[in-house]
C-alpha cells in the first residue's frame, strides 16, 4: 500500500527517475517487452471493417474456366472474308460491327444476318447459306471476331493504367490481369476486390398487392342462365334409393374449358347450377306453398377451388314457410357447385400506396453482386489459392489507401498541418513529427477530435504519457483528425522548480544589479555605497 501510495505521488508530482518535474519527458524504458494493440477505431461511431460488407473469400469455381466458344454480341467487332466476292480469285474482306440488335449487313443480299447469340462457326455456316447457291456456287467464307466487347474486364483504383481490357483467354487469372495494368503502385495495399455481377434474384412475397388500380385482367365467359321448366339432360326416372355419389371425374368435367365430352344426367359446363338434395323417394321437388320438413336431412357440396374439389359439410337451414316452384332437377344426392367467373366490379379497388415498386428491397443484396476479397500479399508471394480466373465483365477493384491531412495544434514544439500519404499514421508518430512535447505540456491532458459523419465529429481523450509507456494503445489517425496537447495548473511551477537548480562545471560569473550605482549619472562604484547603510 506504501509502494501505491508513493507511485500516486510520484505521478502527480512528477517526479520519477526518468523525469525531474517534466511532464513532457515522456520516455521510460520497460522491463520487459510487450506487445501492444494499435486500433484503427475508438468508438462504435468510429468503427472500421478491414474488409469491404459482403466481401467473401475465394471459392472452389472461381479457379476453373469452360472451354466454349465465344459467343457474338451487340457491338462485337467481326472480319468477314468472301473468297470470288467481287472477282474470280479475289478474297474480300469485310469488317462489320454487330448492331444493338444483332444483326450484320454484307453486300450482294437482300436479308441482314444475324450474328447475336452465334460462334464464329456458327457465323461462318449461316453466311455460307446466304450466299449459295443463287450467289455463289460454293462459298469459301472465314470469320473472326475482331473486338469481343462482351469478354472484357475493367481494372479500377491503385493501378498505373486504369481502364477496360480483353480476357485474353478463357483460364486468364488476376496477375495477369493486373500486369496488364501496371500492377499496383501503393505499398500498402492489403486486399484486392473483384466485383463479379450476376443476376438478381427476387423473393415473391405470396402477402403483397401488386394492384394499385381498378381491376384489368380480362373476365371469362359469363354462366348460361337455365330459364324455369328447361329440362337438363339426364335420367328421367330418379332412382327410389339415394344416388351414387359423384366421383371427382365426373365433377371435373362440369368445370369450364375441360373436353365437351360429357357423361349422361350432368349438365352443360357453361351452366351455373345448384343441385339440391330432397328427401322424397320420388325425386320431385315440393310444390308451391308447401312447407319444408323441420328436419332436413344434413347435405354437402362440392366446391371447386384452387384447381381442385372441395367438400363441404352444409348445415340443415330453416325455410319459410312458402317456397316458390323450382324446375325440375336431376335428384342428386348432394349439392354441386360449379366455379363461378368474376363479376365486373362497378367500383375501382381502394389505390394502395406501394412503397417499393420495383421490388428493391425483397432483391438478396448477395445476387447482385458477389464480391471475391483477394489477399494482395499472398497474391504476390505466389499462393495459387488468390490468382482466381477472371470472368467476363469482372470488375477488378484496387482499394486507394487514405490521403489527406492530419493537424497537431497545443504544447508542441511545432503545431501544423501534416500529410497523411497513405501510410499508417499513429499518435506516438504525429507527436515525433511536431517536434516532441513542449516545456509547458501536460501529456495527459490532451484529445483527438475526429469527424464521425459529414457534420459530426468526436472528442476523445488522450493520455500520451500513457502511450508512450505502453499503459494505452496506440490509434491509427485517419483524415482530418486534431491531436490538441494541453496543459495544467502545476506545470508553471514544476518550471520554476526545475530551473531553479542548475549546475555549472568551472567559475562563472553572474551580474546583479545590485553592483549597479544608485545615483543616476554615478560614474562608477565607490566605497559610500557601503558606508551609506
Amino acid at each position: 500500500m506504501a509502494m501505491c501510495g508513493c507511485d500516486k505521488i510520484t505521478d502527480a508530482i512528477k517526479t520519477d527517475t526518468s523525469r525531474w518535474f517534466s511532464p513532457d519527458l515522456v520516455i521510460k524504458a520497460p522491463k520487459r517487452s510487450p506487445i501492444n494493440m494499435i486500433r484503427s477505431s475508438v468508438s462504435v461511431a468510429d468503427e472500421t471493417q478491414e474488409l469491404v460488407p459482403n466481401a467473401t473469400p475465394p471459392r472452389e469455381e472461381d479457379y476453373t474456366y469452360s472451354d466454349e466458344d465465344y459467343v457474338i454480341g451487340p457491338t462485337d467487332v467481326v472480319d468477314v472474308s468472301i473468297m470470288d466476292l467481287y472477282a474470280v480469285g479475289v478474297e474480300t474482306t469485310l469488317r462489320r460491327e454487330v448492331s444493338d440488335s444483332g444483326y450484320i449487313d454484307l453486300p450482294l443480299l437482300a436479308d441482314r444476318i444475324k450474328a447475336e447469340g452465334r460462334t464464329q462457326e456458327e457465323l461462318k455456316e449461316d453466311i455460307k447459306d446466304a450466299y449459295s447457291p443463287e450467289i455463289l456456287r460454293d462459298p469459301i467464307v472465314s470469320v473472326s471476331v475482331v473486338a469481343r466487347r462482351q469478354s472484357t474486364f475493367s481494372v479500377l483504383g491503385a493501378v498505373e493504367r486504369r481502364g477496360t481490357y480483353n480476357v485474353i483467354r478463357k483460364d486468364m487469372r488476376l496477375l495477369e490481369a493486373l500486369a496488364l495494368a501496371g500492377d499496383v503502385w501503393q505499398p500498402n495495399t492489403k486486399y484486392i476486390y473483384v466485383i463479379r455481377m450476376s443476376k438478381p434474384r427476387v423473393r415473391r412475397d405470396p402477402n403483397r398487392v401488386a394492384r394499385t388500380g381498378p381491376r384489368t385482367e380480362p373476365l371469362g365467359e359469363l354462366p348460361v342462365a337455365v330459364p324455369p321448366g328447361t329440362t337438363l339432360p339426364g335420367p328421367t326416372t330418379a332412382p327410389a334409393s339415394r344416388a351414387t355419389e359423384p366421383t371427382l371425374e365426373d365433377l371435373d368435367r362440369l368445370v369450364p374449358g375441360r373436353p365437351a365430352t360429357q357423361p349422361a344426367g350432368l349438365p352443360p359446363p357453361s351452366a351455373v347450377l345448384r343441385l339440391t338434395d330432397t328427401s322424397s323417394a320420388s325425386g320431385t321437388a315440393p310444390s308451391t306453398g308447401q312447407a319444408v320438413p323441420a328436419t332436413a336431412p344434413k347435405t354437402h357440396k362440392w366446391v371447386y377451388t384452387n384447381g381442385t374439389w372441395v367438400r363441404v359439410e352444409q348445415k340443415p337451414a330453416t325455410a319459410p314457410t312458402t317456397t316458390p316452384t323450382p324446375s325440375p332437377t336431376p335428384n342428386w344426392p348432394e349439392t354441386v357447385e360449379l366455379p363461378r367467373p368474376r363479376v365486373p366490379q362497378t367500383q375501382p379497388v381502394t389505390p394502395q400506396r406501394d412503397t417499393d415498386p420495383f421490388n428493391w428491397k425483397r432483391i438478396e443484396k448477395t445476387d447482385l453482386a458477389r464480391i471475391i476479397a483477394v489477399n494482395y500479399r499472398s497474391l504476390q508471394n505466389g499462393d495459387p489459392r488468390m490468382n482466381i480466373v477472371i470472368r467476363d465483365n469482372d470488375v477488378i477493384q484496387v482499394p486507394r489507401d487514405e490521403v489527406g491531412e492530419f493537424y497537431v495544434m497545443g504544447e508542441v514544439a511545432r503545431p501544423g498541418v501534416y500529410s497523411l500519404t497513405g501510410r499508417l499514421i499513429t499518435v506516438k508518430m504525429a507527436v515525433a513529427a511536431a517536434g516532441n512535447l513542449g516545456a509547458l505540456a501536460w501529456p495527459e491532458n490532451s484529445v483527438l477530435i475526429r469527424r464521425v459523419g459529414h457534420n459530426q465529429e468526436q472528442v476523445i481523450p488522450l493520455n500520451i504519457e500513457a502511450i508512450f509507456r505502453g499503459g494505452a494503445s496506440d490509434i491509427f489517425l485517419k483524415r482530418d483528425d486534431l491531436i490538441a496537447v494541453g496543459s495544467d495548473i502545476r506545470q508553471p511551477f514544476f518550471a520554476v522548480l526545475r530551473n531553479a537548480f542548475r549546475f555549472s562545471y568551472g567559475f562563472g560569473f553572474v551580474y546583479d544589479r545590485n553592483f549597479a550605482d544608485i545615483a543616476a549619472g554615478s560614474a562608477g562604484l565607490d566605497s559610500r555605497r557601503f558606508t551609506r547603510w
